[in-house]
């Protein structure tokens, strides 16, 4: 009976160990017969317990127009399992309490959702909430303002940081502290746990630098969040939080907390170093945590970035001038064709870019250009040089192409060289 039962057992673990095999089977199939193989021994990235989403950061507080439509086309190129948001979807606010014109914000938002080829998780932030009109339509259309979910063993946690109408922001009430302590309790077996909010409670506990009657000074905030930290500490997770339009990862509680930048709202846009730029936030999550990349929305370029109808177009851009090396410059002109070989209007821009080495100066250096279907213009600029004595140099200015079509069917920019000998 007992080594029935040994290899009952011995069975059900080889079984398992079997089945745990398969799951990191791919169907790769090769036909190099010889010992050595023209490809390194990684292992493929497949395992099926890792899962790629995406998060996007605060469209408002100062919207810009046309960006957060453009981050939910690129994203559908990439092809998350699901897209989430750290809040501030409408413009709001705490005083708008007019009912028609908040509808009105979200039924434009909502079209926007609706262009995601996959879920969109809605979480509020403090132009969402704020006011008993703003709350209430929120809870019409979804609800409730704070929830969490499972996914492939990894617990996602909802925040609502607003409070309630009256309230201070960046409180999270009672009510909620015991909730979210409950649902850690319930789920303390998921094998990561992500925290999603708007305002970033750990910084508004640790003091803002802010302005008040033109001195700087600490104002510190009592969230709750201590409590809801303390339930985390030891256990595997990472948080994530908006509002304030930069971005920046934090250690905290042994872990990785971060704030996002912007999708769409209010930014100087002064780059990385000052953590101002329009992305969305790509995870993949792993056993040993999420992986993550923050993708600029101008970073992510469709498959038709250029095609053959782009091609055709620029191939229009014809010298009619060639210029031999060694050719003294200084004085001539160059003849630039352009012609619009499609059936909609084009407008574009030509600026010549000189390398700080050149010698030579392209006049004009800019031209804004209008072309209609099959319409040609034909350009001429003058060349010019800084020094007579050297009239010819490698580097020579480029010129840069911008056209855009007025049916968003052509939006290209290059960049030419002068063409100096046939």
């Amino acid at each position: 009976m007992k080594i029935w039962l040994f290899l009952l057992s011995f069975g059900i673990y080889q079984c398992s160990f079997l089945l745990s095999a398969v799951e990191k089977i791919s169907s790769f199939k090769h036909s190099v017969q010889t010992k050595k193989k023209p490809w390194t021994d990684k292992d493929f990235l497949n395992d099926p317990k890792d899962f790629q989403f995406a998060i996007v950061a605060d469209r408002t507080g100062g919207a810009r127009q046309g960006v957060f439509p453009k981050a939910v086309g690129k994203l559908n190129e990439l092809r998350p399992e699901f897209v989430i948001t750290v809040g501030d979807l409408i413009q709001g606010g705490v005083g708008n309490r007019n009912v028609e014109k908040l509808k009105g914000q979200w039924q434009e938002f909502n079209s926007f959702i609706k262009g995601f080829d996959m879920p969109f998780f809605y979480l509020p932030g403090n132009h969402d909430l704020g006011n008993e009109v703003a709350d209430q339509i929120w809870d019409e259309m979804f609800g409730v303002r704070y929830y969490s979910f499972l996914y492939e063993d990894v617990l996602f946690l909802c925040l609502n940081t607003q409070g309630g109408p009256g309230a201070k922001p960046a409180l999270l009430e009672d009510e909620q502290i015991d909730w979210t302590l409950e649902e850690l309790k319930k789920n303390d077996k998921a094998r990561w746990t992500l925290v999603f909010m708007h305002q970033p409670l750990w910084l508004m506990e640790e003091g803002i630098l802010i302005r008040d009657k033109g001195k700087k000074i600490l104002r510190k905030t009592e969230t709750g969040w201590p409590k809801i930290a303390k339930a985390l500490k030891g256990r595997r997770h990472t948080v994530f939080a908006g509002h304030v339009h930069h971005y920046g990862k934090y250690e905290r509680n042994g872990t990785s907390f971060y704030t996002l930048g912007t999708t769409g709202g209010g930014s100087k846009l002064r780059g990385e170093a000052f953590g101002e730029f329009d992305h969305a936030t790509w995870v993949t999550m792993t056993d040993k945590g999420p992986r993550m990349a923050n993708l600029t929305i101008d970073g992510i370029m469709k498959d038709d970035v250029t095609t053959e109808s782009h091609q055709i177009f620029w191939r229009s851009l014809v010298f009619e001038e060639y210029f031999k090396r060694q050719t003294k410059l200084d004085g001539k002109s160059l003849t630039l064709i352009l012609a619009n070989p499609f059936d909609f209007h084009i407008d574009g821009r030509l600026n010549w870019i000189s390398p700080k080495s050149a010698n030579l100066v392209i006049s004009p250096t800019a031209r804004n250009i209008s072309l209609d279907p099959g319409a040609k213009e034909k350009i001429v600029f003058n060349i010019l040089c800084h020094n007579e004595k050297k009239n010819y140099s490698r580097f020579m200015p480029k010129l840069e192409v911008r056209f855009k079509a007025e049916s968003d069917a052509l939006d290209l920019s290059m960049l030419l060289d002068i063409p100096l000998e046939k």
